[in-house]
This record gives structure tokens, sequence and C-alpha cells, in this order.
């Protein structure tokens, strides 16, 4: 398979942000970027969530960050 015909999904279908559950809307006090859009949320409400993978080790926690606008449009489309 050539290199060329590979692609990468947007980040809105990934899979850990729709295994993220509990979202909840935050004041953004630190520096960071919407996972869908890559806006700068600083100072901003947003959308966050965590995702719990276990695995045989530690288990690895990610976080979610995502523009409240970007979360509703997000949330219509799937």
């Amino acid at each position: 398979m050539p290199l060329d015909s590979v692609t990468q999904a947007p980040p809105s279908e990934n899979w850990g942000l729709n295994r993220a559950q509990g979202w909840k809307l935050k004041l953004c006090w630190g520096p960071r970027k919407c996972f869908i859009s890559s806006k700068p949320l600083w100072g901003k409400r947003a959308y966050v969530a965590e995702t719990y993978i276990n695995n045989l080790g530690d288990p690895v926690i990610e976080t979610y960050w995502v523009d409240k606008h970007e979360f509703l449009l997000w949330q219509l489309k799937r």
C-alpha cells in the first residue's frame, strides 16, 4: 500500500474522545487547546472529560478539553 493512500481520521472520530464520559462545562484557567479544533481555550468555558484506559500496568488517564461550540456541533454530528 503506498503511503499516499493513507489518511488520518479527524480528531472528532478519535476512539478516546468517543469513549469519554461525564462531560462538564468548566472555566479553563490553564493554557489549553480544543482537542477538535485546536483553538485556544484560556479564560473560556469549555467541556472537559476524562477517559481511563486500563492495561497491564498503571491506568492511563487522558483528559479532553473541547470548546463549547465545537462540542455542540460534535454531539449533533454523531
